[in-house]
């Protein structure tokens, strides 16, 4: 191994750098499998903790309230896309089968894969190619159910061979660049989303204004409910162990909240409730009135299915192979980033093998919609079970994680009671719409948080530079430098939300995905390398630079408001230089003695 060779820096942060071909996460092994038995050595070790470490007594209401609220967030979606489903296919599938689709697809990822702290669910790009396929079955005159599992069974076998093959190894090239143009993505469809219904209310005309007026009321209710009691661990109030009870139950205090005081009204007006079928048939109706059998029959349902469209069926799954690499990949990449301070080690060959060998087939066999690593219930999953603090900048702050509660048993149980939804059908009747879009909203404003492209997108709306934070970038290159890239970001995330929200583009959706490795490249045109080093590494690669850059206030630039207020300090210190006092409490409740 060459000495260039022997230092790599894959994007799951992790550095390999002996003379021992010590292979990282994100490295060719150059054996079949190699990839995937590396990962299974480096989360070995880490099994059983996985199972345990979510209930210990520092970590179980963490977990606890985690799990409660992924639970609603990753019901919503499930519901949501189910009834997409059901419309782009003409009922071949619904909510049913995708609330079953979640259920089980994460239980089995979350037992088996590397990394468990990725959530699994439907996403906005398997929807569309999913209709895709649909299409394509009845232009070739196909019977869809067997043609969708023929597609899935191949899909299955290409995404097995790229985890044999090492072809995660590929997604070395994607760099922060990627990442968080991909994250921001998610994020916006997730806050458009969630806000779009509530505008559909007054345009469509299909609810009066009072209504309309009461979900609006309803949305921004548990939006800021869930945005208040989120941040209560960060104020004096109450008790910081009360604190952190409300701060962790805080999206199912919002929900339970909202929900109770839209039953006052429930009587008087008429609002758009969950609706969950009760009955545990499929969706597709036969010819004949009955019900589809819940396996499947890949030679023909209602008609012999040709051994020409078993062939055919590759193509498609082509597609598909790639979007799941895709989504699953670029959703684990930002999970392990390095700002996310997780110590267990990434699996990405192994999550891959998990998908493709055991979720995949289960979703054919059973004829329902492919589940992926969705992004921001993944992240929001981070985030939930992780404690922070927050580290002041010369000018801003940053919060930076301190512990993260890793293990498998909270995302375990999220997906077991997704699929236990479907018994609590009479209670869950009674959440309205507004709240469940309420909570999708927070969800995309809650996931912005680490995301750099957005971090430099509120800059702009910073006016006067020497109040910009003082991250690393800020303080060695020129503004115009940052602003410029920052535009490129946005220009190319524009047009990913674009090529997604138009339905004749939205199969090349993946493919422009990819290429934004290639946009990165071509970046060198534009930025020296210097600057590139800087504009696209992890926000906390050099963080204590950051903390002891010059304080230029202190060397004689500040204004005369600063001025005045400094003296004005001094003078308060030295007419109480002789008597302690009790100033403040941190934001862990501690009293600070200043003298």
């Amino acid at each position: 191994m060459t000495e260039a060779a022997g230092v790599l820096r894959s994007q799951s942060g992790y550095i390999s750098s002996s003379a021992k071909k010590d292979f990282g996460p994100l490295d060719f092994t150059g054996r079949i499998g190699g990839g995937m038995m590396a990962d299974l050595k480096r989360r070995a070790p880490f099994f059983c903790s996985d199972w345990t470490d979510a209930f210990k007594p520092e970590n179980f209401q963490k977990s606890l309230s985690t799990i409660l609220y992924l639970f609603i967030a990753a019901l919503a979606p499930a519901i949501t896309f189910g009834s997409r489903f059901q419309d782009g296919t003409s009922n071949q599938f619904g909510v049913l089968e995708m609330i079953i689709s979640t259920s089980i697809s994460g239980i089995l990822f979350s037992t088996f894969a590397g990394q468990p702290l990725s959530i699994l669910g439907a996403t906005g790009p398997f929807l569309a190619y999913t209709l895709v396929v649909y299409d394509l079955a009845l232009a070739m005159e196909l019977e869809f159910m067997p043609f969708y599992f023929w597609t899935c069974m191949w899909c299955s076998v290409f995404t097995i061979l790229v985890a044999v093959f090492d072809l995660c190894a590929l997604m070395k090239h994607v760099t922060m660049f990627s990442e968080d143009i991909f994250a921001g993505l998610i994020s916006l469809i997730f806050i458009i989303d969630g806000v779009r219904p509530i505008f559909r209310n007054f345009t469509d005309g299909e609810m009066t204004l009072v209504n309309c007026f009461l979900e609006a009321l309803l949305f921004i209710l548990t939006f800021t409910m869930a945005t208040a009691l989120s941040g209560m661990r960060r104020t004096p109030w109450m008790m910081r162990p009360i604190r952190n009870l409300v701060a962790n139950f805080a999206v199912t205090i919002a929900l339970v909240a909202a929900s109770a005081l839209a039953a006052i009204w429930a009587s008087d007006v008429s609002l758009r409730m969950l609706e969950v079928d009760t009955t545990f048939s499929p969706t597709m109706t036969l010819a004949s009135g009955e019900k589809r059998a819940w396996v499947v029959n890949p030679n023909g349902i209602e008609q012999e299915f040709p051994a020409w469209g078993i062939a055919f069926a590759m193509v498609p799954a082509i597609g598909f192979a790639v979007l799941g690499y895709l989504d699953q990949n670029l959703t684990s990449v930002i999970v392990n980033r390095p700002s996310n301070g997780l110590q267990k080690g990434p699996g990405y060959h192994l999550d891959l093998f998990v998908r493709g060998a055991i979720t995949l087939p289960a979703c054919a066999v059973l004829g329902l919609p492919l589940s992926v690593a969705s992004t921001v219930p993944s992240i929001t999953h981070v985030i939930s079970l992780t404690t922070y603090e927050v580290k002041q900048l010369p000018k801003g702050e940053r919060k930076v994680p301190v512990k993260v509660v890793e293990q498998r048993a909270t995302n375990f149980l999220i997906h077991l009671l997704i699929g236990l939804a479907l018994f609590l059908a009479p209670v869950l009747k009674f959440v309205p719409r507004a709240v469940l879009q309420g909570i999708f909203f927070y969800m995309g404003i809650a996931s912005l948080t680490g995301n750099n492209l957005a971090d430099r997108i509120f800059l702009w709306f910073i006016w006067e530079p020497k109040n910009y934070p003082q991250y690393k970038y800020i303080q060695k290159l020129p503004t115009k430098r940052v602003h410029l890239y920052t535009f490129v970001q946005l220009i190319c995330l524009a047009i990913l939300y674009g090529l997604k929200e138009i339905k004749a583009t939205s199969v090349v959706f993946p493919f422009f995905m990819a290429s934004l490795a290639i946009v990165r490249k071509g970046l060198r045109y534009m930025f020296t390398p210097e600057e590139l080093e800087l504009l696209d590494s992890y926000p906390d690669d050099d963080e204590e630079e950051a903390l002891e850059a010059p304080d230029l206030e202190n060397l004689g630039l500040e204004n005369d408001d600063v001025k005045g207020e400094k003296e004005q300090k001094e003078q308060n210190e030295m007419d109480e230089m002789t008597i302690p006092r009790e100033k403040d409490v941190d934001q862990d409740g501690k009293p600070n003695l200043e003298i």
